[in-house]
C-alpha cells in the first residue's frame, strides 16, 4: 500500500488501469508530482517533445527531422515560451517551474530504463534539464501545425496556382491536424438529472498519445482529467467535484499569412513594400549520423519568414544585389493578456462553477478551443477560448496583424470570446463537432471547419434517445462516440455511378446497396474505401490539376498538408458538389475508379450478380490502428482493427488516396456525469500497459470500452462474497466491549437467545430486501440516514446499483438469520467524502443503521460494531475506518468517540453537513 513515487509534499498512487493519482499538499506540490510521474511513465515522449521545441530533435531522431527543427527555430518557439513565462504571474511561474522540477527529478533514472532508449542504444545519453518555460515551449510546438497555418498555406497555393474560383472546389471543410466531438446534455434531458459531458479529441497519435489520464487531490480540490503530455494540469478535459469541461478545436484563423517580395541589397534582404530590413541569422542544425547543416531564420515586423525547401533557401542566399524573391510571412495571433497565456492549467483545478471555468479560460492563447462546461447546479456554458483573427480574404493580403474578433476589427477585442460565462439553462443537447457555426459573426473567423455530418449524426442519435426514453443515458453517449455510420457517401455514390457493363456491375451494385456502415467487420466498407482511394488518385491526376504537382518550394514536412492526392481526397465531397462550376466533372473519374477496382479484384466480382463478399478482407483489417513511432528504428506497435472513418462519429480518419491507414483517431474518450464525481470514465489508445488489468488501454479503446476514472488510493474493505460472513456470537462481542449482560425487556429466555445468537453479514439483495430496508429508512429515528424522502422505487434502484459497483457494498446485519440492521462500506477515493480529507492507503468508509428490535440488550450496538471490526481486522486490508455521521447527530458522535474514534472537521456534503471521524486499527 506504499505510494509508487513520492517527494516533498506529494505522492503518487496508480490505479489498476495504470493511471496515476497525484496527492499533494498544494498546487505546487501537485505540479511537481505530476512532472515526476510523467517522467517515469513517458521519458521518451518528454525527451522528444523537449528537443522538438528547442529545434534539436534531429540529433535524436535523425536527419528527416531537420526541416521540423528549422521551422521551430524560425517560429521562435522557445523564445516565445520564455517571453510568456516572464510575463506570467508569480503563481503561474511557480506552477510551471514545479512541473519542470518534477520532470528533472525523475527523468534521469527513468531514461536509463526507458525501453526506447535501450532499444536505440541511447541509455547513456543524459537528458538536458527542463527549464521553467519548457512546458510552454512543448505546448506551443505541439500545436504549431494544428492551427490554421497548414490550411492557409494550402489555400494560398490553390489561389496562386489554379485561381480563386478553385478555392471552394478544393475546400475540404474537414479538420486539419486536430478535431473532436464534444457534447453537453442538460440536466433536464439527462438520465441522472445532472448535466452530462462526453468528448473525444481526434489527433495523430504518436507513442502513448498526446493525452495522459491523471487524477489530482490536495486540500480543497480533487480533479480527474486528461493532461497534455509536457504541460501541467488538465486544461482540455477535466472535472472537479462540482464542475466539468471539455473542448473541441474551434477551427479559427490563428495566424496571418501573406506573401512578401524581398530584395537583396548590400546590407541584406529588404522588404520591397516597406523598405524594412529583415533580421537574418544562421543556425546550425545537427542530426544523428549526418553531421551539421547551416540554415537561416528570418523575420520582420510583420512576422516570421516561413522556411522554404533546400532549393528555395539556396535561391535566397544566391540572390545578387538588386534581385528579388517572394517569401511567405507568418504572424501568430498575439496574446491580449500574455500574463494569462496558460493560467487555465492552474486555475481550472480549483473550479467550482461554470463561472470559474469561464474565468480560468480568460487570456488563453493556443490552441483556440470551443469549450463546453457544466456544474452540479445544472448551469451550462459554451465559450470560445484563445487568440484568433478574422479569416483571410481570397487574396494575397491577410487580415491586419494583431486584429482579433470579428472581420474588419482593428483593435484587440480579447483573447477569449465567451457566451453565457456565468452559465445558462439549456433546453437541448449541445453538440460541437468542429462544424461551422450558424451565426454569421462567429462563422467569419472560422477556417477549415468540418462538414456538418458528425454534428448532425450526433444530434440525430441523442435526440432519438430522448424521443424513445425521455433522457440521454451514459450508454447512449458511448454508443454515439463509437458510431460508424458514414451518412453522406451513399447519396454521393448514387450521383457518381451510372450503369456499367458486366465487369463492374457487381461492384456497383454492392456500393449502391451499401448503407454507409464503416464498422470494422464490414467487407463492403473495405471495397468502398478501395474505390474512394482510386477515385481520389484519378481526380488528382486530371490535367487541370497537374499544376499542383509542381514543387511548392516548401520542405517535405508540408507534404501531408499540400500533397495534391491527399488534398483532393479530403475534398472529394466538395468536388462532387461544386466541381462542375469550374468545368470539372468528377463522374468520369468515378466510373474509371469503379472499373479499376473491379479489374484489380476479379475474384470478388461475380458477373452472375452474386452479392457475396465473404472472401474479402473486412474494413477493420485494412484500417488497423497502431500509434506512430517517433524514431524510424523503433519496432512498430501491434495494430488493432478499428472501424469508422473521417466523417463518422468514430472518427478514425483516413486520407483518401493514401490508402486505408488511420491518419487520426480519437486520442481519448471521456464521459463526465455531474450528478456524482465518481460517475467519470475515460480511455486512451495507449499501447503500453502500466496497470494490473493484463491488457493495454488501446485494446479496451478499440473494443469501445472505458475505464472508471477515480483518484485511486489502495482501499480497505471486506472481500465481496455472495455468501454470508459469519462474525461470531453476540456474547463474544459483548465480552469484547466489556458490557455485562443485564436483561431489560422480554423474558429471560428470549434475551438469552439474543445474547447467544450468531451475527452475520449477508450481501443485500435489492429485490428481496428492499421492502424491509424501505420500512427502516422511512422511520423518524432513521432521519440521519438521509433517505426519508425517497420513494420505494428509488431505494430499490439505489441498492440495486450498489450491488453492481466494486467500490460500495451493502450488507444486512443478521442475528440468527433475522435482520438486525444495515452495514455499508465504501472506498473513500470513490466517494464524495474522499474530497474532504487526504485519503490514506487502507481507508475504509462505513455506515451502520440498526433497526428497532423487540429484545434489545444493552451494549448490542457496541458489540455488533466490535464483531464487524474484528472481521475487518481479520481480513487484513483495512488500516483505518472512516465515518461521517450527520454533524447534529450527537448520539452517534458520542458513540464513535466512546469506541475510540477521533473526530475530524465538519464537512459540507451535498446531502448533509457531516463530521469526519477516524479510527486507526491496531
Amino acid at each position: 500500500m506504499t505510494p509508487e513515487l513520492s517527494g516533498a509534499g506529494w505522492r503518487v498512487f496508480r490505479d489498476p488501469a495504470g493511471v496515476p493519482h497525484v496527492q499533494g499538499s498544494d498546487l505546487k506540490s501537485l505540479a511537481t508530482g505530476h512532472g515526476a510521474i510523467t517522467a517515469v511513465d513517458r521519458p521518451w515522449q518528454l525527451e522528444v517533445l523537449r528537443r522538438r521545441a528547442e529545434g534539436r530533435s534531429a540529433e535524436l531522431l535523425g536527419p528527416d527531422q531537420v526541416d521540423a527543427d528549422h521551422l521551430s527555430l524560425a517560429m521562435e518557439i522557445e523564445l516565445t515560451a520564455l517571453r510568456w513565462w516572464k510575463a506570467a504571474g508569480t503563481e503561474d511561474q511557480q506552477f510551471l517551474a514545479a512541473y519542470a522540477d518534477g520532470v528533472n527529478g525523475s527523468i534521469g533514472s527513468a531514461w536509463a530504463e526507458c525501453p526506447e532508449a535501450l532499444e536505440l542504444g541511447l541509455a547513456d545519453l543524459e537528458p538536458r534539464p527542463w527549464q521553467p518555460w519548457t512546458p510552454l515551449a512543448v505546448h506551443l510546438d505541439a500545436h504549431l501545425l494544428s492551427g490554421s497555418l497548414p490550411e492557409q498555406v494550402w489555400r494560398h497555393r490553390v489561389r496562386t496556382t489554379l485561381g480563386d474560383e478553385w478555392g471552394p472546389v478544393l475546400d475540404a471543410e474537414t479538420p486539419r491536424g486536430s478535431g473532436s466531438n464534444a457534447w453537453l446534455v442538460p440536466a433536464d434531458l439527462s438520465v441522472s438529472g445532472a448535466p452530462l459531458i462526453a468528448a473525444d479529441p481526434h489527433r495523430v497519435v504518436e507513442e502513448s498519445g498526446p493525452y495522459q489520464p491523471v487524477c489530482f487531490s490536495a486540500p480543497g480540490l480533487r480533479v480527474r482529467g486528461l493532461a497534455l503530455v509536457g504541460l501541467p494540469g488538465v486544461p482540455h478535459f477535466g472535472r472537479t467535484e462540482s464542475a466539468a469541461w471539455a473542448i473541441t478545436a474551434a477551427m479559427t484563423t490563428t495566424e496571418t499569412l501573406c506573401e512578401v517580395t524581398v530584395q537583396r541589397r548590400t546590407d541584406g534582404l529588404v522588404a520591397v513594400d516597406t523598405g524594412e530590413s529583415l533580421d537574418e541569422r544562421a543556425v546550425d542544425l545537427r542530426s544523428a549520423h549526418c553531421g551539421t547543416q547551416t540554415r537561416w531564420v528570418r523575420r520582420c515586423s510583420g512576422g516570421f519568414v516561413l522556411p522554404g525547401d533546400a532549393g528555395a533557401e539556396q535561391r535566397l542566399l544566391a540572390l545578387a544585389e538588386g534581385e528579388c524573391a517572394r517569401v511567405l510571412v507568418v504572424r501568430p495571433a498575439v496574446p491580449c493578456a500574455p500574463e494569462r497565456a496558460v493560467s487555465a492549467c492552474r486555475e481550472l483545478l480549483g473550479a467550482i462553477s461554470v463561472a470559474d471555468v469561464a474565468a480560468a479560460w480568460q487570456g488563453w492563447v493556443v490552441p483556440v478551443n470551443d469549450v463546453i462546461a457544466a456544474d452540479r447546479t445544472g448551469a451550462c456554458l459554451h465559450t470560445v477560448a484563445g487568440s484568433y483573427l478574422p479569416a483571410p480574404c481570397n487574396d494575397d493580403a491577410a487580415a491586419p496583424v494583431g486584429a482579433f474578433g470579428s472581420v474588419g476589427s482593428r483593435e484587440p477585442s480579447g483573447a477569449t470570446h465567451a457566451r453565457g460565462s456565468r452559465g445558462e439553462h439549456l433546453d437541448h443537447v449541445m453538440v460541437r463537432a468542429n462544424q461551422r457555426p450558424a451565426d454569421e459573426h462567429e462563422s467569419a473567423a472560422r477556417l477549415g471547419c468540418a462538414p456538418p455530418h458528425r454534428a448532425r449524426r450526433a444530434t440525430q442519435l441523442l435526440e432519438q434517445a430522448i424521443a424513445e426514453r425521455g433522457v440521454v443515458s451514459h450508454e447512449d453517449l458511448l454508443a454515439a462516440q463509437v458510431d460508424t455510420h458514414l451518412g453522406t457517401w451513399p447519396g454521393l455514390l448514387a450521383q457518381l455511378l451510372g450503369d456499367r457493363g458486366p465487369v463492374a456491375k457487381t461492384l456497383r451494385d454492392w456500393l449502391l446497396a451499401w448503407d454507409g456502415d464503416m464498422s470494422a467487420d464490414s467487407e463492403v466498407a473495405a471495397l468502398f474505401a478501395r474505390w474512394r482511394d482510386t477515385f481520389a488518385r484519378e481526380l488528382a491526376a486530371s490535367e487541370v490539376l497537374t499544376p499542383l504537382l509542381a514543387s511548392s518550394r516548401l520542405p517535405a514536412l508540408w507534404q501531408p498538408f499540400l500533397d495534391p492526392v491527399a488534398r483532393v481526397g479530403l475534398a472529394l465531397e466538395s468536388i462532387v458538389v461544386r466541381g462542375q462550376r469550374v468545368g470539372f466533372d468528377p463522374r468520369v473519374a468515378a466510373v474509371r475508379a469503379l472499373d479499376s477496382v473491379a479489374a484489380e479484384h476479379p475474384e470478388a466480382m461475380d458477373t452472375a450478380g452474386s452479392r457475396s463478399v465473404e472472401n474479402q478482407p473486412s474494413w477493420g483489417l485494412l484500417h488497423a490502428f497502431a500509434p506512430h513511432r517517433a524514431h524510424p528504428d523503433l519496432p512498430p506497435f501491434t495494430a488493432v482493427p478499428v472501424g469508422g472513418d473521417t466523417d463518422c462519429l468514430l472518427s478514425a480518419g483516413t486520407i483518401p488516396g493514401w490508402g486505408p491507414a488511420c491518419a487520426r483517431v480519437p486520442a481519448a474518450r471521456v464521459l463526465w456525469d455531474l450528478a456524482d464525481p465518481a460517475a467519470s470514465w475515460w480511455i486512451t489508445p495507449d499501447p503500453v500497459d502500466r496497470g494490473s488489468l493484463g491488457s493495454a488501454p488501446v485494446l479496451r479503446w478499440a473494443a469501445g470500452e472505458m475505464d472508471h476514472a477515480l483518484p485511486w488510493v489502495p482501499a480497505g474493505g471486506l472481500e465481496p462474497t455472495d455468501a454470508p460472513l459469519h462474525l461470531g456470537r453476540l456474547s463474544d462481542g459483548l465480552a469484547a466491549v466489556g458490557r455485562p449482560f443485564v436483561p431489560v425487556v422480554g423474558s429471560a429466555q428470549d434475551v438469552n437467545d439474543v445474547v447467544s445468537g450468531h451475527l452475520s453479514l449477508r450481501p443485500v439483495d435489492a429485490a428481496r430486501d428492499c421492502e424491509l430496508i424501505y420500512a427502516w429508512v422511512q422511520e423518524e429515528r432513521a432521519r440521519f440516514w438521509g433517505m426519508n424522502d425517497l420513494t420505494f422505487e428509488q431505494v430499490r434502484d439505489l441498492y440495486a446499483f450498489l450491488s453492481t459497483t466494486t467500490t460500495h457494498h451493502a450488507w444486512l446485519i443478521e442475528l440468527n438469520q433475522r435482520p438486525l440492521g444495515l452495514f455499508q462500506t465504501y472506498e473513500p477515493h470513490a466517494d464524495i467524502t474522499g474530497a474532504f480529507y487526504t485519503v490514506e492507503p487502507g481507508d475504509l468508509g462505513i455506515h451502520v443503521l440498526l433497526a428497532p428490535v423487540r429484545n434489545r440488550v444493552p451494549g448490542m450496538t457496541d458489540a455488533t460494531s466490535a464483531l464487524i471490526q474484528c472481521e475487518i481486522i481479520k481480513q487484513g486490508r483495512t488500516r483505518r475506518i472512516v465515518a461521517e455521521p450527520d454533524a447534529s447527530n450527537d448520539l452517534a458522535l458520542a458513540r464513535l468517540q466512546a469506541t475510540g474514534f477521533t473526530l475530524g472537521p465538519v464537512i459540507a456534503l451535498p446531502h448533509k453537513t457531516g463530521r469526519l471521524a477516524f479510527f486507526t486499527l491496531p
